[in-house]
C-alpha cells in the first residue's frame, strides 16, 4: 500500500495523511476480525451450553423412568426416583441459565470496532 503512495507521488503533508488514513483502515479492519473471532468462539460455548442442557434434561426424563422400573422396596422407589429427577434437573437449569446469561451478556456486535470508528470520525472532523 505504501508503494502506491509512493507512486502517486502525493508528498509533504497530504502524503502523511493518507499514509495515516491506510494505516487507520488496516487497524480497523484487524479489530474487525479480532472481533469476528471472538464472536465465533463465545457462538460455540453457546451452542455446547445448550446441548449440555438438553442432554442433561434428557437424562433426567430417562432417569426418572429408570427409577420408577428399578427394583427397589416399595418404601424407597419414589425418593430414589425423585432425587435422581432433581439432580438432573437442577444441572438442565444451570446448563439453560449459564446459556441465558452467556447470550444476554453480548451487547452490541462488533462494539470496539464500531467505538474506534467513532473516535475517527470525530477526530477527522474537527478543526485542528
Amino acid at each position: 500500500m505504501s508503494q502506491l503512495l509512493e507512486e502517486l507521488d502525493l508528498g509533504g503533508a497530504s502524503g502523511r495523511v493518507a499514509e495515516a488514513l491506510v494505516q487507520t483502515a488496516k487497524d480497523r479492519v484487524e479489530l474487525l476480525g479480532i472481533e469476528l473471532r471472538e464472536d465465533k468462539i463465545r457462538l460455540v460455548q453457546a451452542l455446547i451450553l445448550a446441548c449440555a442442557g438438553v442432554v442433561l434434561g434428557l437424562m433426567a426424563l430417562v432417569l426418572g423412568v429408570l427409577a420408577l422400573l428399578a427394583v427397589l422396596p416399595e418404601f424407597w422407589r419414589a425418593p430414589a426416583m425423585g432425587f435422581v429427577a432433581l439432580v438432573c434437573a437442577v444441572a438442565a437449569v444451570w446448563a439453560f441459565g449459564a446459556l441465558r446469561s452467556k447470550i444476554a451478556g453480548r451487547g452490541r456486535l462488533f462494539a470496539q470496532t464500531l467505538d474506534e470508528l467513532e473516535k475517527d470520525k470525530t477526530c477527522f472532523s474537527t478543526r485542528n
